[in-house]
Protein backbone atom coordinates (compact mmCIF):
# COMPACT_ATOMS: atom_id res chain seq x y z
CA UNK A 1 0.00 0.00 0.00
CA UNK A 2 1.15 3.61 -1.06
CA UNK A 3 0.46 5.55 2.02
CA UNK A 4 2.49 8.61 0.87
CA UNK A 5 -0.52 8.82 -1.35
CA UNK A 6 -3.08 9.97 0.36
CA UNK A 7 -6.61 10.07 -1.95
CA UNK A 8 -8.41 12.73 -1.41
CA UNK A 9 -12.12 12.84 0.43
CA UNK A 10 -14.63 15.04 1.38
CA UNK A 11 -12.74 16.02 4.84
CA UNK A 12 -10.28 17.33 2.97
CA UNK A 13 -7.07 15.46 4.47
CA UNK A 14 -5.41 15.51 0.96
CA UNK A 15 -5.29 18.72 0.89
CA UNK A 16 -4.84 18.81 5.01
CA UNK A 17 -1.27 17.14 3.86
CA UNK A 18 -0.44 19.08 1.37
CA UNK A 19 -0.68 22.33 3.29
CA UNK A 20 1.12 20.82 5.92
CA UNK A 21 4.13 20.07 3.56
CA UNK A 22 3.52 23.57 2.14
CA UNK A 23 4.90 24.64 5.61
CA UNK A 24 7.41 21.84 6.10
CA UNK A 25 11.12 20.97 4.50
CA UNK A 26 12.96 17.63 4.12
CA UNK A 27 15.62 19.37 6.61
CA UNK A 28 12.97 20.46 9.14
CA UNK A 29 12.28 18.46 12.61
CA UNK A 30 8.85 17.59 12.78
CA UNK A 31 6.78 16.40 15.52
CA UNK A 32 2.64 15.52 15.20
CA UNK A 33 1.24 15.88 18.92
CA UNK A 34 -2.18 13.38 19.50
CA UNK A 35 -1.07 11.21 16.03
CA UNK A 36 -3.66 8.96 16.26
CA UNK A 37 -2.60 5.62 14.50
CA UNK A 38 -0.07 7.85 12.75
CA UNK A 39 -1.97 7.07 9.43
CA UNK A 40 -3.05 10.23 8.32
CA UNK A 41 -0.10 12.41 8.50
CA UNK A 42 2.95 10.83 10.80
CA UNK A 43 3.32 7.77 8.14
CA UNK A 44 2.35 9.00 4.80
CA UNK A 45 4.88 12.12 5.52
CA UNK A 46 7.84 9.44 6.72
CA UNK A 47 7.28 7.48 3.63
CA UNK A 48 7.82 11.00 1.30
CA UNK A 49 11.04 11.27 3.29
CA UNK A 50 10.31 13.60 6.15
CA UNK A 51 11.97 13.48 9.43
CA UNK A 52 8.99 13.31 11.44
CA UNK A 53 7.78 11.86 15.04
CA UNK A 54 4.00 11.08 16.17
CA UNK A 55 3.24 11.11 19.53
CA UNK A 56 0.06 9.46 21.27
CA UNK A 57 -0.91 9.08 24.10
CA UNK A 58 -3.46 6.35 23.34
CA UNK A 59 -1.48 3.08 23.40
CA UNK A 60 -3.83 1.33 21.38
CA UNK A 61 -3.75 3.92 18.57
CA UNK A 62 -0.47 3.91 18.23
CA UNK A 63 -0.01 0.08 18.32
CA UNK A 64 -2.21 0.16 15.45
CA UNK A 65 -0.45 2.40 13.79
CA UNK A 66 3.05 0.38 14.10
CA UNK A 67 1.16 -2.98 13.11
CA UNK A 68 0.17 -1.56 10.18
CA UNK A 69 3.93 -0.31 9.83
CA UNK A 70 5.04 -3.97 10.71
CA UNK A 71 2.28 -5.66 7.68
CA UNK A 72 3.66 -2.72 5.12
CA UNK A 73 7.68 -2.92 5.69
CA UNK A 74 7.37 0.76 7.03
CA UNK A 75 9.51 1.95 9.98
CA UNK A 76 7.56 1.99 12.63
CA UNK A 77 9.64 3.82 14.85
CA UNK A 78 8.16 7.22 14.13
CA UNK A 79 5.68 6.39 16.42
CA UNK A 80 5.23 6.62 20.20
CA UNK A 81 2.98 5.93 23.08
CA UNK A 82 3.89 9.17 24.86
CA UNK A 83 2.85 12.67 25.67
CA UNK A 84 5.14 15.48 23.80
CA UNK A 85 5.19 17.61 26.68
CA UNK A 86 6.87 15.01 29.16
CA UNK A 87 9.57 14.49 26.98
CA UNK A 88 12.97 16.78 26.11
CA UNK A 89 12.94 17.53 22.52
CA UNK A 90 12.71 20.02 20.31
CA UNK A 91 10.82 20.56 16.48
CA UNK A 92 11.21 23.06 13.73
CA UNK A 93 7.79 22.10 12.75
CA UNK A 94 5.05 21.21 15.53
CA UNK A 95 1.73 19.75 14.30
CA UNK A 96 -1.90 19.63 16.13
CA UNK A 97 -4.05 18.54 14.07
CA UNK A 98 -7.90 17.65 15.18
CA UNK A 99 -6.84 17.63 18.96
CA UNK A 100 -7.64 21.13 20.94
CA UNK A 101 -11.24 20.86 20.29
CA UNK A 102 -11.04 18.00 22.89
CA UNK A 103 -9.46 19.75 24.99
CA UNK A 104 -11.08 22.36 27.83
CA UNK A 105 -9.68 25.91 28.17
CA UNK A 106 -7.22 24.64 30.93
CA UNK A 107 -5.79 22.30 28.84
CA UNK A 108 -5.31 24.39 25.71
CA UNK A 109 -3.39 26.73 27.38
CA UNK A 110 -1.32 23.82 29.21
CA UNK A 111 -0.38 22.22 25.87
CA UNK A 112 -0.37 25.34 24.26
CA UNK A 113 2.26 27.00 26.55
CA UNK A 114 4.44 23.60 26.24
CA UNK A 115 4.58 23.72 22.75
CA UNK A 116 6.24 26.81 23.36
CA UNK A 117 8.94 25.58 24.89
CA UNK A 118 9.46 22.47 22.35
CA UNK A 119 9.65 24.88 19.30
CA UNK A 120 12.78 26.26 17.52
CA UNK A 121 13.33 29.52 17.11
CA UNK A 122 12.20 30.73 14.21
CA UNK A 123 9.63 27.27 13.99
CA UNK A 124 5.82 27.17 12.83
CA UNK A 125 3.21 25.40 14.83
CA UNK A 126 0.40 24.11 12.29
CA UNK A 127 -3.08 23.34 13.72
CA UNK A 128 -6.30 22.57 12.40
CA UNK A 129 -9.37 22.42 13.91
CA UNK A 130 -13.11 22.00 12.82
CA UNK A 131 -15.73 24.68 12.82
CA UNK A 132 -17.73 24.10 15.75
CA UNK A 133 -20.86 25.66 14.20
CA UNK A 134 -20.13 24.58 10.40
CA UNK A 135 -21.59 22.15 7.91
CA UNK A 136 -19.85 18.88 9.79
CA UNK A 137 -21.17 19.89 13.14
CA UNK A 138 -24.12 19.90 11.93
CA UNK A 139 -24.24 16.76 9.69
CA UNK A 140 -22.72 14.93 12.56
CA UNK A 141 -25.68 16.18 15.09
CA UNK A 142 -28.51 14.44 12.35
CA UNK A 143 -26.32 11.63 12.11
CA UNK A 144 -25.67 10.69 15.76
CA UNK A 145 -27.73 12.58 17.74
CA UNK A 146 -30.27 12.13 15.95
CA UNK A 147 -29.62 8.45 15.28
CA UNK A 148 -30.38 9.11 11.29
CA UNK A 149 -27.56 7.31 10.92
CA UNK A 150 -28.71 4.23 12.39
CA UNK A 151 -31.93 4.25 10.28
CA UNK A 152 -30.11 4.81 7.15
CA UNK A 153 -27.92 1.32 7.40
CA UNK A 154 -30.58 -0.46 8.84
CA UNK A 155 -32.67 0.44 5.76
CA UNK A 156 -29.57 -0.47 3.25
CA UNK A 157 -29.19 2.70 1.97
CA UNK A 158 -25.43 3.16 2.51
CA UNK A 159 -25.27 0.03 0.13
CA UNK A 160 -27.48 1.42 -2.25
CA UNK A 161 -25.61 4.40 -2.57
CA UNK A 162 -22.54 2.87 -2.60
CA UNK A 163 -23.43 0.37 -5.13
CA UNK A 164 -25.05 3.39 -7.68
CA UNK A 165 -21.48 5.46 -7.43
CA UNK A 166 -19.58 2.19 -7.75
CA UNK A 167 -21.40 2.18 -11.28
CA UNK A 168 -20.10 5.69 -12.10
CA UNK A 169 -16.49 6.22 -10.65
CA UNK A 170 -15.25 2.58 -9.75
CA UNK A 171 -12.98 1.61 -7.09
CA UNK A 172 -12.44 5.22 -5.95
CA UNK A 173 -15.44 5.47 -3.91
CA UNK A 174 -14.21 2.12 -1.53
CA UNK A 175 -13.72 3.78 1.55
CA UNK A 176 -10.47 3.33 3.75
CA UNK A 177 -10.52 0.52 6.38
CA UNK A 178 -8.03 2.24 8.79
CA UNK A 179 -9.11 4.72 11.57
CA UNK A 180 -7.28 7.62 11.95
CA UNK A 181 -7.27 7.34 15.93
CA UNK A 182 -8.50 4.36 18.12
CA UNK A 183 -9.79 6.98 20.79
CA UNK A 184 -13.22 7.65 20.78
CA UNK A 185 -13.76 11.59 22.89
CA UNK A 186 -15.91 14.14 22.19
CA UNK A 187 -15.58 17.83 21.31
CA UNK A 188 -15.63 20.06 23.74
CA UNK A 189 -14.50 23.07 22.03
CA UNK A 190 -16.73 24.85 19.32
CA UNK A 191 -14.34 27.26 17.42
CA UNK A 192 -14.85 30.03 15.32
CA UNK A 193 -12.37 31.12 13.14
CA UNK A 194 -11.81 34.42 15.23
CA UNK A 195 -11.81 32.37 18.52
CA UNK A 196 -9.09 29.57 18.11
CA UNK A 197 -6.72 33.00 16.35
CA UNK A 198 -7.51 34.94 20.02
CA UNK A 199 -6.68 31.37 21.61
CA UNK A 200 -3.53 31.09 20.05
CA UNK A 201 -2.78 34.76 20.14
CA UNK A 202 -3.40 34.59 24.44
CA UNK A 203 -1.04 31.79 24.25
CA UNK A 204 1.68 33.71 22.45
CA UNK A 205 1.45 32.52 19.17
CA UNK A 206 1.18 35.06 15.24
CA UNK A 207 -0.95 33.34 13.03
CA UNK A 208 0.58 34.32 10.26
CA UNK A 209 -1.50 31.61 7.68
CA UNK A 210 -4.89 30.68 7.88
CA UNK A 211 -7.61 29.07 5.35
CA UNK A 212 -10.53 26.42 4.84
CA UNK A 213 -10.61 23.00 4.64
CA UNK A 214 -13.83 22.16 2.67
CA UNK A 215 -17.05 23.33 3.08
CA UNK A 216 -19.27 20.49 2.94
CA UNK A 217 -18.15 17.67 5.12
CA UNK A 218 -19.79 14.84 7.78
CA UNK A 219 -21.46 11.67 7.46
CA UNK A 220 -23.99 12.84 4.84
CA UNK A 221 -21.57 14.39 2.66
CA UNK A 222 -19.30 11.33 2.72
CA UNK A 223 -22.07 8.86 1.99
CA UNK A 224 -23.42 10.49 -0.84
CA UNK A 225 -19.68 12.35 -2.21
CA UNK A 226 -16.84 9.97 -1.35
CA UNK A 227 -15.22 9.12 -4.54
CA UNK A 228 -17.15 11.77 -6.52
CA UNK A 229 -14.02 13.90 -7.97
CA UNK A 230 -15.53 17.05 -8.97
CA UNK A 231 -17.40 17.62 -5.87
CA UNK A 232 -14.34 17.47 -3.73
CA UNK A 233 -12.35 19.83 -6.26
CA UNK A 234 -15.34 21.82 -5.60
CA UNK A 235 -15.27 21.24 -1.92
CA UNK A 236 -11.54 21.92 -1.35
CA UNK A 237 -11.76 25.22 -3.77
CA UNK A 238 -15.29 27.08 -1.70
CA UNK A 239 -13.02 25.65 1.40
CA UNK A 240 -10.06 28.37 0.53
CA UNK A 241 -12.86 30.49 -0.94
CA UNK A 242 -14.30 31.34 2.77
CA UNK A 243 -12.83 30.20 5.32
CA UNK A 244 -14.70 31.53 7.75
CA UNK A 245 -17.74 29.41 6.38
CA UNK A 246 -15.53 26.11 5.84
CA UNK A 247 -16.17 22.94 8.05
CA UNK A 248 -12.52 23.40 9.80
CA UNK A 249 -9.77 25.63 9.76
CA UNK A 250 -5.97 25.59 8.82
CA UNK A 251 -3.93 27.72 11.02
CA UNK A 252 -0.18 28.53 10.29
CA UNK A 253 1.77 30.55 13.45
CA UNK A 254 4.95 31.31 14.66
CA UNK A 255 6.23 32.74 18.09
CA UNK A 256 5.02 36.61 18.88
CA UNK A 257 6.07 37.80 22.31
CA UNK A 258 4.99 36.69 25.84
CA UNK A 259 1.52 35.17 26.44
CA UNK A 260 -1.06 37.64 27.54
Amino acid sequence: MAIAVIKENVYGHAKRLKWIESHSGKPDQILELGCGTGIMITLPLAERGYAIRGFDMDKPSIEYGKNFCREEGLDESCLTASDITAMDIQGDVIIISEVLEHLNDGEIKQILTKIRERLKAGGRLLITVPNGYGWFEMESFFWNKMRMGVLIEKLGIVEIVYQIKKLFWGAQVKQSPHPSTLSDSPHVQRFTLSAIQKTLRRCGFEVYEKTGSVWFAGPFTNLLFHGVTPFLNLNGWLGSLCPSLASGFFLACRLSGKPA
